[in-house]
């Protein structure tokens, strides 16, 4: 595509219902996405490195 050219986007009517397949791909995505490390659960020590 060069510089100055149009672009068209669809967009549905409505949102798509929030499944639990569509949630976990969406969280896929946005991990993908993050610079920030997603950790498997709490940090060693809890709540007491608050």
């Amino acid at each position: 595509m060069s510089a100055g050219e149009d672009v068209t986007v669809n967009l549905p009517d409505a949102l798509p219902p929030l499944t639990p397949v569509t949630s976990r791909a969406l969280l896929a995505i946005l991990v993908e996405l993050t610079t920030v490390e997603v950790l498997d659960g709490p940090r060693a020590g809890g709540d007491r490195d608050c």
